[in-house]
């Protein structure tokens, strides 16, 4: 007993001690383990992403302009146009489209018949509209398609002139030589990304040779002129742009799928370069697919979305539901050690609505499953709605091999992608 007593008394000598010691030397450094550096993954730590959302044809026809029109100050006010999309828009680090109007100004237009406007077969909207759709999300739109000259050149200057007021980037319709032959590549959060627009159409005007810089055109399917949209292509990626999308309008009018020569287009430009092609002009959808191309043994994929449809209009052509279906195609950048490639990708159906007071864009599969959120949905717009949504649907993912979900409650068909598609070979 007294043995384990006095062992006891020197334990607690030996600890005092040490505390002692500990406290005495007080410049001694923290304690720190060998080979304990916090372990990062070189590879993460340098990749960046964006997120871009493309939208197809905007128009402004004559019953838009009515119900944004002010009477009694002669303004107009279009922000019920895109409230049920805005937040999609804006979510996005980049949103683009293609503007099929132009912006010449109050009786400055070929036709000034609504209320110093027009629209078919010449438009030009109210600059209020430009204001609507910088405030909505987009930042980019290609001014490049069939209505390009419908205030003629002076038109189309003023309508760059519009859209540098409001912030908004365009591509597809210059100025001057100068802006003509300069690249238009944007860096978004760190990748950088490449812009053209382009057209198939100009509705039978012609530019004279002195002006024919003013249009990024292959009217006719003119060889010479895609050999040198190629070549603009190959120009971007030689400046180091990390993608290139390219906003093209083609195709025909109302026509499900696809022709011959926007096949042969999207082949071109894929070949050149493109690693994203967005259609426009059908004013309906077509297919998304996925293309594949082989450079030097390499596997390389682009995304091909021949048309996204009407975003919103007020067309009518025979009646068709078919007009008031669009689509916003989401995808997601990502770019690392490995290269360029696409990790996220979905798309949203849309429809213009119609009532007495507006007319604007909602998410097609969310109205369907949650009609109480849009009350002011029509009758006929519902049974729109109902009618288009499956045939939607199959048009959006039936060219996508990934397998997809339906968020109900978001509204977007998300691809699930068991691998990223690569753009980079």
């Amino acid at each position: 007993m007294k043995r384990v007593y006095l062992k006891t008394i020197l334990c607690i000598s030996i600890l005092f001690s040490l505390i002692s010691c500990i406290k005495k030397d007080s410049n001694l450094p923290p304690y720190k383990p060998e080979n304990c550096e916090p372990i990062i993954n070189s590879e993460e730590s340098s990749v960046s992403y964006a997120t871009i959302v493309a939208v197809g044809d905007i128009m402004v026809h004559r019953w838009q302009m009515q119900r944004a029109l002010n009477i009694k100050d002669s303004t107009y006010d279009f922000s019920h146009s895109f409230k049920y999309v805005k937040s999609i828009l804006e979510d996005a680090d980049f949103a683009v489209g293609n503007l099929e109007t132009t912006f010449a100004g109050k009786n400055h237009g070929r036709n000034n018949d609504i209320y110093g406007y027009s629209c078919f077969p010449y438009f030009n909207a109210p600059e209020a509209m430009a204001d609507e759709l910088k405030n909505a999300g987009f930042d980019l739109f290609s001014t490049a398609n069939n209505h390009s000259l419908d205030s003629k050149l002076s038109g189309l200057y003023t309508t760059l002139d519009i859209l540098d007021s409001v912030g908004l980037y365009h591509v597809g319709t210059y100025r001057n030589k100068e802006e003509s032959d300069s690249l238009s590549i944007i860096s978004i959060n760190d990748i950088k990304v490449g812009f053209i627009g382009c057209t198939q159409s100009l509705n039978g005007n012609r530019l004279k040779k002195s002006d024919n810089f003013s249009v990024d055109e292959f009217v006719k399917q003119d060889s010479a002129k895609i050999a040198i949209l190629c070549e603009k292509i190959r120009k971007m990626k030689r400046k180091k742009a990390d993608v290139v999308i390219a906003i093209v309008h083609f195709g025909s009018e109302y026509q499900l799928t696809p022709n011959r020569r926007q096949k042969q287009i999207a082949k071109a430009f894929a070949e050149a370069g493109a690693d994203v092609i967005l259609g426009s002009h059908p004013h309906i959808l077509q297919n998304i697919e996925k293309y594949t191309i082989y450079k030097e043994g390499k596997e390389k994929n682009v995304i091909v979305a021949y048309s996204l449809g009407n975003f919103i209009s007020s067309q009518i052509q025979r009646d068709s539901l078919l007009k008031d279906i669009g689509a916003i195609l989401k995808f997601r950048l990502k770019k690392s050690q490995k290269g360029i490639s696409i990790d996220q990708l979905s798309v949203l159906p849309t429809y213009t609505y119609w009532t007495r007071q507006e007319i604007g864009v909602v998410p097609l599969i969310k109205a369907y499953h949650n009609r109480k959120i849009y009350p002011f949905l029509t009758q006929r717009g519902v049974l729109n709605i109902k009618n288009s949504k499956q045939q939607t649907i199959e048009i959006l993912t039936t060219s996508i091999e990934e397998k997809y979900e339906i968020d109900t409650i978001s509204g977007f068909l998300n691809f699930e992608l068991e691998h990223p598609i690569h753009l980079t070979p």
